[in-house]
C-alpha cells in the first residue's frame, strides 16, 4: 500500500498539478493520507469533508433532485463532487469519495459499494468498488483505491507528454 502512496506524492511533488479531495464516507482519511508526508503544501490544495447531505447540497451545489433520484451513494454524485471540490479549492485534480462503509446497507446499497470520482484535468471519470471488510478497512481500501487510480491516470498522462 505505501508503495503506491509514495509514488503518486512522488509523481505530484515532481508535477505542476494541484490535487484536492472531497470525500464522504472516508472522512477525511484520504487527505489525511496525503499531509502526512512533507512537502505536499507545493501540490495539496485541501479537502471537502461532505459527509452531511446538507453540505452536499449546500456547500458543493449538488442538485436536491439529483441526490433524491439516485441517493448519495451513486456515481453520479461521485462526479459531481469531484467537480465541484476542483471549481471550489481551484484544483487541476479532484478525487472524491462516496459510497457505503457500513454496518448495514443504506440507501438499499450494500455495505462496501464505494464511487470514487476523478477529475484529471479536463476529463471525468467515475469508478465502482465492490469491497469487503469491516467498516475502518472499507474506508481504508477505498483511499488506497484511489491512489492506485491517481497512479494510472498520472502514469497515462505523463507516457503522452
Amino acid at each position: 500500500m505505501k508503495k503506491v502512496i509514495d509514488e503518486v506524492i512522488e509523481i505530484l511533488k515532481n508535477s505542476n498539478y494541484t490535487l484536492c479531495s472531497c470525500e464522504s464516507l472516508t472522512g477525511g482519511l484520504f487527505s489525511s493520507t496525503v499531509t502526512s508526508y512533507s512537502g505536499v503544501s507545493k501540490f495539496f490544495k485541501g479537502c471537502v469533508c461532505s459527509y452531511s447531505t446538507l453540505v452536499k447540497e449546500g456547500l458543493l451545489e449538488i442538485s436536491k433532485d439529483l441526490i433524491d433520484t439516485v441517493g448519495v451513494v451513486s456515481k453520479e454524485v461521485a462526479k459531481e463532487m469531484a467537480l465541484s471540490s476542483s471549481r471550489l479549492l481551484e484544483s487541476d485534480i479532484a478525487i472524491s469519495f462516496t459510497g457505503n462503509a457500513g454496518p448495514s446497507a443504506m440507501e438499499g446499497k450494500e455495505v462496501g459499494l464505494v464511487y470514487v470520482g476523478i477529475k484529471f484535468l479536463d476529463q471525468i471519470e467515475t469508478y465502482e468498488l465492490h469491497l469487503q471488510g469491516s467498516r475502518n478497512e472499507i474506508r481504508e481500501k477505498a483511499v488506497l483505491e484511489g491512489f492506485k487510480i491517481l497512479k494510472e491516470k498520472m502514469g497515462k498522462r505523463e507516457k503522452n507528454r
